[in-house]
This record gives C-alpha cells, structure tokens and sequence, in this order.
C-alpha cells in the first residue's frame, strides 16, 4: 500500500507521537479510524452501485478469472490480419484480379490500383508467387508473344 512497510507506518507513529504529545494523540487517532471506515463505506456504496448499474460484479477473484487480454486491440487487429491471409490463400483469384493482370506488361514493377483519386502502388514483387498479376509481370524471352488474360487465367487454374 503505497510502499509503506510495517516499519516505515510504525516510524511514522513515533514521530506523531513526539510531534502530537499524549494528551493530543488519542483525539487524532479517533479521528483517523472514523476516516478510514467512512472512506470504506463510501467505497463500498459505491462498488454496490456500479455493480447493479452495470450488472457485472466487480469483485477481483471473478475479474482475474476473466481474460481480458482479448480485448487488447493489438491482438484484435493481429488475428484480424492472420484471418485475411489465411482467406487469401485460399480464394481463387477474382475478376478484377484477372483484369489487373490483363493490364500488368511484362517487367513491370508496381501495380496500381483503386480509383484515379485514391491509387495505391503495390509492389508486384510482394505478391505470393501463384498470384496471376506477378506471374504476367514475369519478364518474358523476346520470342515469346504477351499473355492474355485468358492464358493468364489458365495458368492459375493449373497451379492450383
């Protein structure tokens, strides 16, 4: 409690002792008893309350039961991340995918998408490697003609 040692609370009362006198010490004493049992009541009263108020008991032993590090934002937004990779992975590729890499020419290193308002640069080099736009960025022998979005869209189907 606030770093005080039985030693340091006993220090204190000697001092009061000399400083107060004996006639005086029993009177402050009184009065710091009243205190502390009033500042008890009153915060009893009022874990009473916000217990009926919130209709969740505020008591340490059910708390400590309870896990509330799954209310840690940092871990929300982690397994949120993990959920969308792991979905990634999975998911054919979609339309607009197939059309982005219909766009995509061959060593191109960025991609970019979303609106002429809003674009965003993505880096064709930090796409998983079955993805069809990194597979048409692919720089390509001279001899060999530009694919389709078709023969992009049948190459996916055959990795996977």
């Amino acid at each position: 409690m606030f770093g005080l040692t039985f030693e340091k609370l006993f220090l204190v009362a000697i001092i009061a002792g000399f400083v107060l006198g004996p006639q005086r010490l029993p009177g402050y004493a009184h009065q710091l008893t009243r205190a502390v049992r009033s500042m008890r009541h009153f915060v009893d009263t009022t874990r009473t309350a916000a217990e009926a108020d919130m209709g969740v008991p505020l008591r340490r032993s059910e708390w400590e039961s309870m896990n509330l590090r799954q209310y840690d934002p940092r871990r929300i937004v982690s397994d949120a991340l993990r959920d969308t990779n792991e979905l990634r992975d999975t998911e054919p590729p979609s339309e607009q995918v197939l059309a982005e890499a219909a766009r995509v020419r061959p060593g191109q290193k960025y991609l970019i998408t979303g609106p002429s308002s809003h674009p965003r640069r993505i880096l064709i080099d930090s796409l998983p490697q079955d993805d069809p736009r990194r597979i048409a960025a692919q720089p390509q022998p001279e001899a060999a003609t530009s694919a389709t979005a078709t023969e992009i869209g049948a190459a996916h189907t055959a990795l996977g």
